[in-house]
């Protein structure tokens, strides 16, 4: 959700810290006391077994007390029992917290988050169209809010999200791209954006450029360590990725080696990532959309930092190919040519699957 899902301060979401001393979505591992996601039992354990029912939360505390004591009981176990990753549980309670301050700004006062109801998910599904969420993400916080809704024993309270939207066609998906996302077909100056970031924070900026340079996503940019990921002619990328995916980079410019050096001027010593030393993975994530947020990087703008990462895969596939992407005008000339391309592109992307590129290069 746009503007609230990369990792919150503990003091908004009116949580306290594990035992460990490290904030949930911190960078070390979490203990049982940990509220924004559920206990560390495997599946057919207690956890599975209280995932069956409802919920029965105690009275008092607000909605953030009892939307956290429902993650603590559910967020650590996937409908099928078994456990779910750290990345699952706080992408769910990210959606949750995010959509439950969103009813409350909406006028929606909800004392506990087990009042739920029918009328609140079509306020927040219309709030979010008109916001211009992409139909992916419109589906995946329905998604979010399903498993929650069975959570508190209601099951069947989210409908399909086509019931819920105002304008055909604005939940229904595509995997092919008909627009080039990047900063540049956005009309974006991106010297000039990069500078006025740089203004407000040199690592922020940095994370950034790291985006453009390598096709990195947000995290990765965030939590790479420079000096280690650098292997000479390539960027070994390994910590923050999807599904815990390694690859390799290629390096094969001057500026790749130039944004490499400074990420390593920045971060300071060899173990070091780019992110603030003083602050947690979840403090910083709420430092970098701030920063972005003030200087007009966001959705509501028509443009995100993910844009970079697409500016990237064009221009990459251009190089591959010897061509522009369908995206951007090009025609596919040789079958052969185009699909090696892709492959590469997907690769280089952290990808295994040549249609996911589509999302990207178009077809």
């Amino acid at each position: 959700m746009e503007s609230y899902p990369r990792g919150q301060k503990n003091a908004a979401r009116g949580l306290k810290t594990p035992a460990n001393g490290i904030p949930p979505g911190g960078t070390r591992g979490h203990g049982a006391g940990d509220a924004r996601r559920g206990p560390p039992e495997r599946a057919g354990g207690p956890l599975a077994s209280r995932a069956a029912g409802a919920v029965k939360t105690p009275a008092g505390g607000g909605w953030k007390a009892s939307l956290a004591r429902v993650l603590a009981a559910h967020n650590g176990a996937k409908q099928d029992g078994s456990v779910a990753s750290y990345a699952t549980q706080d992408k769910r309670a990210d959606v949750l917290y995010a959509g439950f301050e969103q009813l409350r700004e909406l006028g929606y006062r909800l004392k506990s988050v087990e009042s739920l109801r029918g009328k609140h998910l079509e306020a927040l599904v219309k709030r979010w169209e008109a916001r211009g969420l992409s139909p992916s993400t419109l589906q995946n916080n329905l998604s979010v809010f399903r498993t929650f809704a069975a959570w508190i024993g209601k099951a069947g309270l989210v409908q399909a999200a086509e019931r819920y939207v105002t304008t055909p066609g604005a939940a229904s998906r595509s995997s092919i791209a008909s627009e080039d996302k990047s900063w540049d077909a956005k009309g974006v100056d991106i010297v000039g954006k990069l500078a006025e970031v740089r203004a407000r924070d040199a690592r922020v900026a940095l994370q950034l450029e790291l985006q453009a340079a390598f096709g990195l996503r947000a995290r990765e940019a965030m939590q790479l360590r420079p000096f280690l990921a650098d292997q000479g002619s390539y960027l070994a990328v390994n910590l923050g990725t999807k599904g815990g995916r390694d690859r390799v980079v290629p390096i094969r410019t001057d500026y790749q080696r130039d944004v490499l050096a400074r990420a390593k001027a920045i971060a300071g010593n060899r173990s070091a990532s780019t992110m603030d030393p003083a602050k947690t993975l979840a403090q910083w994530k709420n430092r970098y959309y701030t920063v972005l947020r003030a200087c007009g990087i966001t959705r509501a703008e028509g443009i995100t930092s993910h844009g970079l990462r697409h500016a990237y895969a064009n221009d990459r596939y251009a190089d591959l190919a010897g061509e522009p992407s369908p995206v951007r005008g090009g025609a596919t000339s040789n079958r052969e040519t185009d699909q090696a391309a892709r492959l590469e592109v997907a690769e280089e992307l952290g990808h295994s699957r040549e249609s996911i590129t589509t999302h990207y290069l178009g077809r």
